[in-house]
Formats: structure tokens, sequence, C-alpha cells
């Protein structure tokens, strides 16, 4: 049964579903951890591959050395089988929990290695070698007849070769050579993602395999490497754990256009053995070398999704209209505090992988410190100390954009996860300007010249490009969003401005304002349709915004009213980090919106 014709039809569109009627709730569909049956031995940097129920592991590096161990689950523990002829870590495999064949690696001593082994249920015999010896490649999952491995180390590899059951041929390169990564899929379908490139620059990177030829893909939230790997395609796939320096619990899901950010591991680690699919997977072991098993799983029955609604009837009582998602209003929670109090200083990345650069603490400052969603650790200064610059990216790969110093700059430096680097210039000098979009895609917008400006400037990865000005000149505002879709809210112009502006990579159109005016606070903007603004002055603010891309809406406080704060992150999970309270201040706050069951207005 449906609800309604015309407004039911017009959702159908849109989820794929009709608004259906129900006596009772529906179990939300969305995937969750849970401990599974411990490995017999601690291990890190390990093969695993098949299903949740029937996986197998193989090699790794004990607490001692690399070794020959292999053991396989059956849904609920772990055996110990026959071990592999020769011991080694870093090693990659594809196939099931009775028929794998598992390439390359570290032997200790000895090195890198070819060597493939084939496992028949009982026990490993060597078969072809790879063509190129090498180490922490990425692979597909599916078969021991059918293969892929790609990339690898040393150094950094783009090399692919196809495995037929016989032998190794060599196939198209991926387009960036990178070690530690994950791979998954078949021989005609298959996902390269995650890694390090050449020097120590953490990856986001996924490229899609069509059989002939690599083709870059979106890029995770989360660049890191020596992650777990899931999936059966290049459409589905799942990365977890990892690490960017930072042991990591992160899960992302693929669905063959995005990566979406999912129920956290319970345990943070890297190296991790990891099989199955998108929707049933395991991670186990990793670092710091231990037996623990997660098993990744939806609900049994397939339920409510998000934004999906429904009508629940009842008896004696009127039919409700309900839905799931990320509906509550949301919180600010007390994150760990930075190292160093500063106001104007400025934040790129998620809610677990953040980065806060420059600032006046005093003087001006080119202090750098990473967040992993716990604590702060101070890494490596800007070249130019600066406060209130453009800031964008992620904590792996990000750019500081003018600023001031005291006079106003044009200078521009990339972050790759390592170190600073000074790249071209700005064409125009200015402060307390905006930005938003990526270190290869970005523009930067508005601030103080002088006078107060609207220019706006396009980023390629190699140049700025003078592109269309913003409607109105200001200073001291809140953006953020892509390089074709962005928001530029608030600021001042000769007073506090509520004014908010939506760029769609051509031009910039003013839409509905801020219900509070306000210059100099934070934002947290995915694109020119969600995110949120926060704090702010003239007096300071505490109170924060959601833009759902046609109005604002009032939601909750940060704990005090804070100006010249850095921000980052989305509308469901954003980051505060910094600022003037009644001076400088190292308070970061951590703002979350869970995904709930709620009966919706319909009035």
């Amino acid at each position: 049964m449906t609800y309604g014709s015309g407004n039911s039809g017009n959702y159908k569109k849109l989820k794929g579903q009709n608004i259906q009627v129900l006596d009772t709730d529906p179990v939300p569909y969305v995937g969750a951890w849970a401990t599974g049956g411990a490995m017999n031995t601690a291990k890190r940097q390990h093969m695993g591959t098949g299903i949740q129920t029937a996986a197998i592991v193989a090699g790794g590096q004990t607490p001692d050395a690399a070794t020959a161990i292999a053991e396989v689950y059956n849904g609920t523990s772990w055996t110990e089988v026959n071990d592999l002829n020769t011991a080694r870590r870093l090693l990659a495999g594809s196939g099931t929990s009775t028929a794998t064949i598992t390439f390359g690696g570290l032997t200790e001593p000895g090195g890198v290695i070819a060597s493939n082994e084939s496992w028949n249920g009982t026990s490993w015999t060597e078969v072809g070698d790879l063509n190129t010896a090498r180490f922490a490649t990425g692979s597909t999952t599916t078969t021991s007849t059918a293969a892929l491995c790609f990339g690898g180390n040393p150094p950094n590899l783009a090399v692919n070769e196809s495995w037929n059951g016989t032998a190794w041929t060599e196939v198209g390169d991926l387009n960036t050579a990178r070690g530690q990564l994950s791979g998954c899929g078949t021989t005609t379908s298959a996902l390269a993602y995650s890694g390090l490139i050449s020097p120590n620059t953490n990856s986001a990177l996924s490229e899609s395999w069509d059989g002939s030829s690599w083709t870059e893909v979106g890029d995770m939230n989360t660049a890191r490497y020596e992650t777990g790997r899931a999936g059966e395609s290049n459409t589905s796939a799942l990365v977890f754990g990892g690490t960017t320096g930072s042991l990591q619990v992160l899960t992302e899901q693929w669905d063959g256009s995005s990566w979406t950010e999912v129920a956290d591991l319970g345990t943070a680690r890297s190296g991790m053995g990891g099989s199955g699919t998108k929707f049933l997977a395991l991670g186990s072991g990793g670092e710091p070398k231990v037996t623990t098993t997660e098993e990744w799983s939806f609900p049994s029955v397939t339920g409510v999704q998000e934004g999906q609604l429904w009508v629940k009837t009842a008896t004696g009582a009127s039919s409700v209209l309900k839905g799931f998602g990320a509906q509550g209003t949301g919180a600010w929670a007390t994150g760990g505090s930075m190292n160093t109090a500063r106001f104007g200083n400025r934040n790129a990345g998620t809610q677990t992988a953040a980065i806060t650069f420059g600032g006046n603490t005093p003087p001006f400052s080119a202090l750098n410190e990473l967040y992993d969603g716990s604590s702060w650790t101070e890494v490596n200064d800007l070249n130019t100390a600066r406060d209130n610059c453009g800031g964008l990216g992620t904590s792996t790969a990000a750019l500081a954009v003018g600023g001031n110093a005291p006079s106003r700059l044009a200078s521009n430096e990339s972050w790759n996860g390592t170190a600073w680097t000074e790249l071209n210039d700005l064409n125009t000098a200015r402060k307390s300007l905006a930005a938003a979009g990526s270190t290869t895609a970005a523009i930067a917008f508005a601030g103080d010249t002088p006078p107060v400006s609207k220019l706006n400037e396009s980023w390629n990865g190699t140049a700025w490009t003078e592109v269309n000005d913003m409607n109105t000149a200001r200073q001291l505002l809140m953006g953020g969003g892509t390089a074709t879709s962005a928001l530029a809210v608030g600021g001042e112009i000769t007073a506090d401005s509520a004014l908010n502006e939506s760029w769609d990579g051509t031009a910039w159109t003013e839409l509905n304002d801020l219900n509070t005016a306000r210059r100099d606070g934070a934002a947290a903007i995915h694109d020119n349709t969600s995110g949120i603004v926060f704090g702010g002055t003239e007096p300071k603010k505490a109170n924060t915004e959601n833009w759902n891309g046609s109005s604002w809406t009032e939601l909750g406080d940060l704990s005090a009213g804070v100006a010249s704060n850095g921000g980052n992150g989305n509308s469901r999970l954003a980051l505060n980090a910094g600022g003037d309270v009644s001076g400088r201040v190292t308070t970061t706050e951590e703002w979350t919106v869970p995904f709930v069951t709620k009966t919706l207005d319909t009035d």
C-alpha cells in the first residue's frame, strides 16, 4: 500500500520508492561494526580475502618478525591451517577461503619478492611469479584464477599485472603511482583507492578499472594508507581504518560515484586483513598488532534508508508521517584542545581528520596542527606567518591563500601532509577573504585589498585566474564548498552583514539571508545546498545556523560566543577550533547531528 498519488509520485522520482503505510516503524538500514572472533596470532600487514563467514588471512608481521601463519574464519572463530611456503608481510591476495592466491611482499631477511602461492583449501603451492617484485600493492578480491595486482613499492609504482590462473601479464598502469593502497573487484571491474604517494603524501585518490584502463573517480573523504578493504566491483566498495600518521577508525562506502562516511570501527588500526563486500565485510588484526576482528553488517531485512519517509498507522490514533536520517537538531561537544591558543586561524578537513594553520598568537603565526578526532599534534609550519587567510582542502592536501602578515598577502601555500610549499600567488593581494575547493580546483573570493573587495579568482592547480565577481563586496565573511558549488555568507560591508551568495562555477546569485548578521565567524560548508555557520561578531556569537539550499535555521549554540575561529567539516559533522572568546583560546568543539527516526510536522 502506498500513500497519496501526486506528492508520492514526485517523492518516488527522487527516492526510488513511494511513501509506504506501515503498522510499525521499519528498521533503519544502516551498517555497523560488531565484534567477531579473535585471531589466534596478533599481527599486521597480512593478506585477507574471502567473505565475512568464510575468510582467510596469511602472512603479515607478528611482534617479532614476518610470518607464514595462515588462518581461516567460519563466521565465528579462526582456525590455524597450513603455513605459507615463504614468510612475508605487506603481501596481497585474491580469492576465497578455499581457493586463494597471495603474491608479492617483504621477507625478513631477503627483501622484496615476486613469489606467488596458491591455496587449495589444504596447502599452499608456489605458482607463477609476478613480473615485478613488489610489496604493499592493491589487488582485486574475487577469485584465484583471475586477479589484478596494482601499484606498490619500491619505489611507488603504477604497474598493473593481470593473472589468468597460470601467468601474470602487464596491462594498463594506474594513473598515479603509489604504495600501501587498497583495492577490490574483478579483472574487468576493479577499484584502487587510498595509499601513500612519494615521498610522504597520504592519498584519497580512487581509480576505476574497466578491463582495459584506469580512470580517476571521486576522492575519499579522508586521505590515508594501509586501509582495510572490501568490495565486489568498481561501483561497490568499503574502506576502513588505516593511518594518516595517526591510526584511524573511519569507514567510508563507495557507490560508484562518491564516498560517504558511515559508522566507525570499534578500534582504530591500520594494516588489517580486509575481506567481504560493501554490505558484509570483515576487518582482522592490524597495527598495533592485535587479534581483534570486527564484522561490518546491515540488518537482515532491508529497512528505511536516509531521507526516506513512511506513514505509520496506529489503532485508535491518527496516522503520522515519519522519516529517517540526519534529522536531529545537532549539538556541540568538547573536543581535544589545541596546543597553542590563537585566533584568525583557518581549518580544513573533516571532524576526525583536520588541520588548523596560521592565526595570531600574537604575533602573526605560522603554526600548524593536525587533529585525529581526539587530540591535536604540532607539525611543520607554514613558510609565511599569517592570519585571516583563505583555507581549504583536507588534512593531507590543503591551501593557505592570502591573509595578513601584517601587510596584505598574495602568497599561496600548499600542504601535502608533510610540508608546505609556496605556489603561484593570487593576482590580487588581500586579507580577510574566503576560499573553497581543493588543491587542484579552488576559488578565493572577497576580502580587503583595500578597499573591501568582491574579487573572485579561480585556481586550476597551477595558476589563479580572475573570474566573475561576487555581487556585493565584503571582508571577514564565512565561505566554503567546491570550486563549482560554493557559498559566501555574512561578512562586513560597512557593518555586519547577513548576505548569502551562491556560486555555480560561473556566476554568483543572491539567496536568502542569514537570520543573524555576523562577520569573522566560521563555516562548515559541503556545497551551495548544504552547510552551517557558527560564531562571529559583533557582539560575539555562539549560535549556529544551518543552510538547506533555500533557507537558514537556527540550531544549537557553541559553549560560548567566539569570533575569528577556525571551522571545517559539513552540516552533520563539523569542527570549531580556537578563536577569540575573551582572549585567544585553545578550545575545540565538535558538531554532530545523529541519524534518527523522527515524526515530521505536516502542517
